[in-house]
């Protein structure tokens, strides 16, 4: 029974690990320039350089203008961001996180794909996009159903959304500021990433706006 316990409490310390580590990416800022945080929104949690900044390798930019002209930029790494200049829309895929794994060699490694979207234009691989008072989710330009969305209020008070079976979800908003809405999607996808194997793949987008 002893060792059984040792193995739950572990297993429980390894996910709530992991957890912790399951940071988000989120853009703020105007037309002209904009600003990429790498922390928890919510909680008003952004990560510094020296410091957990720098797990976000070489971010790509693409830029988006209003007849759609796609553009890719470079971002410039500050204390607690990157400035990216560049259009209303911003499209960001930071893919070269170190794997995830944990002292528990019964959790399996993990790899992270973090993505943010500031406008309207262009695609990410996982993708919230808005129209009016609808946010709709996607996979590889598929409509995710019955899938969650949380919107993070300006004040750091979330909402969990649901979607319905072509990826769509109403919202609304009360306070006037910035908005984040955040969604995650799993795939048991084993490969391996600068010779680390893995055995799933955690995507994560956050789509920034204002009321």
């Amino acid at each position: 029974m002893k060792s059984i316990l040792i193995i739950l409490v572990a297993a429980i310390s390894s996910v709530l690990s992991l957890n912790a580590a399951a940071h988000m990416l989120w853009l703020e800022g105007g037309a002209t320039v904009s600003k990429l945080y790498f922390g928890e929104y919510g909680e008003n949690l952004r990560e510094t350089s020296p410091g957990k900044l720098d797990n976000i390798v070489t971010p790509m930019v693409t830029i988006v203008d209003a007849a759609g002209a796609e553009k890719s930029v470079t971002a410039s790494r500050s204390t607690n961001y990157y400035a990216i200049s560049g259009g209303a829309t911003v499209l960001v895929q930071a893919l070269k996180q170190p794997i995830r794994t944990s002292q528990d060699k019964l959790a399996p490694a993990q790899r992270g794909f973090l993505y943010a979207r500031q406008g309207k234009g262009g695609n990410l691989p996982l993708d919230i996009q808005q129209n009016a008072n609808k946010l709709r989710l996607t996979f590889m330009g598929k409509p995710l159903a019955k899938a969650e969305i949380t919107l993070i209020a300006p004040n750091g008070w979330e909402k969990p959304l649901r979607t319905d079976e072509n990826g769509e979800t109403n919202f609304s908003l009360l306070e006037p500021g910035l908005y984040v809405a955040e969604a995650k999607y799993k795939e048991s996808h084993p490969g391996e990433f600068e010779g680390k194997a893995y055995f799933s793949e955690n995507h994560t987008v956050t789509f920034s706006f204002s009321k």
